[in-house]
């Protein structure tokens, strides 16, 4: 298993249908920092059998072609034998759907044994926004969350599309209770089912972005370049990162507990802030 680019480094995660094999090589070297290999809604449920059977060929084939991190989106109704073959595969972690408890989460944590592979829990559901911050909070592996748009519009019986749709508070509940447990927030605030229009995407992703989250899924290796832009921080954003360092430093020095930089003050929010945009932006 590969130990690149940690869950909270990533930008992007591509799915790739997992009965698609003769795609493994351009999903690898789309610039994605993970391929997630879709067992669940990518698949017509007659596929799932012979694809979780080839799940390990597919694995190593994403492998050969770039290294990168490897995940499954397991099924609900087959968890256990999805699980498992994840786990025979060598991938580097599941993505669990529709994730409506705590209970759910520590049953794919005992699955899972003594493998060594994270888990990202997928909250889809009315049910699940409900239990979000317990969800977050129950797994010894997990290490993201996100909220699945289509899924959710679907049980409210809203259009995801529509410039009238607001899912805000939605997508709020799913990053505060990620951020609370110490996870990852993966997300978009819009819809990625159309995945031509590309200037929408890159609008859509940088205002992600500043709602919070620090990467998206994709569904078309065409988005990865624009989700990857939009989600890094600028040269100009990591200039001022180590503005305010230095700043802060020659203050420290100085014996001071703050700073001014531009006419702005600096104290260690600004600081934490600073330093995790450098570290994302060097990992």
């Amino acid at each position: 298993m590969t130990t690149l680019r940690p869950a909270a480094a990533r930008r992007t995660q591509l799915f790739l249908p997992a009965d698609r094999p003769e795609r493994a090589a351009k999903a690898a070297t789309s610039g994605a920092d993970a391929v997630i290999l879709d067992l669940e809604d990518a698949l017509p449920a007659e596929a799932r059998p012979g694809a979780r059977d080839g799940l390990e060929r597919l694995v190593a084939d994403v492998r050969a072609a770039a290294s990168v991190p490897v995940l499954v989106r397991v099924n609900s109704d087959d968890l256990a034998d999805d699980v498992a073959a994840a786990v025979a595969a060598r991938a580097d972690g599941v993505l669990v759907p529709k994730v409506e408890s705590a209970g759910r989460v520590r049953e794919v944590d005992d699955l899972l044994g003594g493998a060594d592979l994270e888990v990202q829990l997928l909250v889809e559901t009315p049910r699940g926004l409900l239990a979000a911050a317990e969800i977050a909070a129950a797994g010894r592996r997990s290490t993201a969350m996100v909220l699945g748009v289509e899924d959710l519009a679907a049980d409210l019986e809203v259009d995801p599309t529509s410039p009238y749709t607001d899912l805000r508070w939605a997508h709020a509940t799913v990053l505060l209770a990620a951020r609370a447990a110490g996870l990852t927030p993966y997300g978009l605030l819009g819809s990625l089912t159309n995945f031509r229009d590309l200037a929408a995407l890159d609008e859509d992703a940088r205002a992600s972005r500043g709602f919070g989250y620090v990467g998206a899924l994709c569904i078309h290796p065409a988005q990865v370049p624009v989700l990857n832009e939009a989600f890094s921080p600028t040269a100009a954003e990591l200039d001022r990162a180590r503005a305010v360092l230095d700043a802060m430093a020659e203050a420290e020095r100085s014996g001071l507990a703050a700073a001014q930089l531009d006419g702005r003050m600096i104290d260690a929010p600004v600081v934490a802030r600073a330093r995790r945009l450098l570290e994302r932006g060097e990992s």
